[in-house]
C-alpha cells in the first residue's frame, strides 16, 4: 500500500484487508498494533523490544481532516518569514549555537511574496497536511506511552525517537505548480493524492543545515535524536556530539547486560561497528570515542566525519568539500583548498572503507533515465 493512505489495498501476514474507503489510517494502524504488542507482551513478564517504525510524515501527503484543520492559516507567511524564525527559536533554545552558521538560501527555492495568490494556496495546503500527519503521529506516539505507563514499565524502559534522514528535496513536475515525479489524483491530502512536501518547503524543514535527502551534506542525513528513560536520564539535557544510527545496536545490547552473538543459528555474525551511547546518555560525557572516523555513500554521493572535520563530495564531480562543522555547520565555507594534508587522509580512509564494506562505484550500475520506471514519459 501507499506510505499513510487513508484507503488502499493492504495485507496483514498474507491476508488482504478490505477496508472502507478512508476507513483506514496507516499511521493509527501502526500505533493500535503497538498497543496490542504491549499488551500481549506484558503476559510473558519478560524485558521487551519494539521497533515502532512510522512511515508519516513521508509522501504521500495524506491526512484526516480534522487533523489537517488544526493546521490552517499556520503557514500563511510562507517559507521565508518562517525560516528566520525557526533559526532564531533554534538559537533561544540552544539547540544552535549563536556563532554558529546558517546555510544560505536555496537559490532554487522562489520568493515566497512573488507567488501567486493561487500558488500560494496550493502550497500552504502542502504544509498543512505534512504538520498534520506529524500531529497524527505525535498522538500514536502519546498512546505508546500512555500503555506503557498503564503497564507500569515507564520507569524501566528506555526510549528513542529518531527521525528518517533529511527532508526531501526535489519538485513534481506533473502538477501544474510544481516539478517533480509525482502523479495527483484528488486534493492534496486526500487519499486520491500522491503529492510530496517538495524542496520549497523541505528548505524550512531542514533550517538551518544544507542540502535535502540523498545529499551527503548536513541537511541530507542529520536526524534529530530524542532519549527518554526517567531513572537513568537527566530531562532537558542538550548533549553536543556525533552519533550515527549504527549505535544503536550497542546501546542496547550494553542496556540489555548481554553479549553481541558472534554465531546465530550456525551463522557467523557480522561485527557490530558502532559505539554504545550509554556513557552520553547515562554519565553526561559529552562524546562516544570511536577511535575511526564515520564514512556514507548513497547513490555515488559520499562523506567522511572525524571529530571536527567533514568531508563531502556529490556525485558526479566526486570533488571534496572538506568543512569544519565545529563553527560552520551550515557548511558554508569549503576549507579544502586550505587543508590538503586532511582531505588526503580522509579520502584516502574513505577509499579504504569503501573496499573493505564492498561500495560500488555508483556510475557502474546507475540507470539511464529512459530505464526508470516511466523513463519512455521521461524519455519524451
Amino acid at each position: 500500500m501507499w506510505k499513510n493512505t487513508l484507503s488502499r489495498k493492504i495485507n496483514r501476514n498474507n491476508e488482504e484487508l478490505h477496508p472502507k474507503d478512508d476507513s483506514y489510517y496507516f499511521t493509527d494502524e501502526i500505533g493500535n498494533n503497538a498497543v496490542t504488542f504491549l499488551d500481549e507482551q506484558n503476559k510473558e513478564n519478560k524485558p521487551f523490544f519494539l521497533y515502532l517504525a512510522f512511515t508519516a510524515p513521508h509522501w504521500p501527503l495524506q491526512a484526516k481532516p480534522v487533523d489537517i484543520a488544526k493546521y490552517r492559516g499556520k503557514f500563511d507567511e510562507g517559507w521565508d518569514v518562517l525560516r528566520e524564525k525557526r533559526i532564531q527559536k533554534l538559537k533561544e533554545n540552544g539547540i544552535l549555537p549563536a556563532d554558529q552558521t546558517v546555510a544560505p538560501k536555496d537559490p532554487e527555492v522562489p520568493e515566497w511574496n512573488k507567488l501567486t495568490y493561487d500558488e500560494k494556496q496550493f502550497w500552504k495546503a502542502k504544509m498543512e497536511v505534512y504538520a498534520a500527519m506529524v500531529d497524527n503521529m505525535d498522538q500514536n506516539v502519546g498512546k505508546v506511552l500512555e500503555k506503557i505507563k498503564a503497564l507500569k514499565k515507564d520507569q524501566n524502559t528506555l526510549i528513542i525517537f529518531i527521525s528518517d534522514n533529511g527532508a526531501q528535496g526535489g519538485f513534481n513536475t506533473y502538477n501544474p505548480l510544481g516539478r517533480g515525479l509525482v502523479r495527483n489524483e484528488g486534493p492534496v491530502g486526500t487519499s486520491g493524492s500522491f503529492d510530496y512536501q517538495e524542496q520549497n518547503w523541505a528548505y524550512l524543514s531542514n533550517t538551518p543545515l544544507q542540502q535535502y535527502k540523498n545529499n551527503m551534506h548536513e541537511g541530507g542525513f542529520s536526524s534529530p535524536f530524542i532519549a527518554w528513560f526517567p531513572s537513568k536520564i537527566k530531562a532537558g539535557r542538550i548533549d553536543k556530539g556525533t552519533g550515527h544510527i549504527i549505535d544503536l545496536a550497542p546501546t542496547f545490547y550494553q542496556l540489555a547486560g548481554i553479549e553481541y552473538p558472534k554465531e546465530y543459528n550456525g551463522v557467523t555474525s557480522n561485527p557490530l561497528v558502532g559505539k554504545s551511547l550509554l556513557p552520553v546518555l547515562f554519565d553526561n560525557v559529552s562524546q562516544v570515542d570511536r577511535g575511526a572516523p564515520l564514512f556514507w555513500e548513497r547513490a555515488g554521493n559520499r562523506a567522511v566525519r572525524d571529530g571536527r572535520w567533514k568531508l563531502v563530495s556529490i556525485y558526479p564531480s566526486y570533488e571534496w568539500e572538506l568543512y569544519d562543522i565545529e563553527t560552520d555547520r551550515g557548511e558554508t565555507k569549503n576549507v579544502a583548498q586550505q587543508n590538503p594534508g586532511i582531505v588526503n587522509k580522509l579520502s584516502a580512509e574513505y577509499f579504504e572503507w569503501a573496499d573493505q564494506t564492498g561500495v560500488v562505484e555508483y556510475s557502474k550500475f546507475k540507470l539511464k533515465p529512459e530505464q526508470m520506471p516511466g523513463g519512455a514519459a521521461l524519455k519524451k
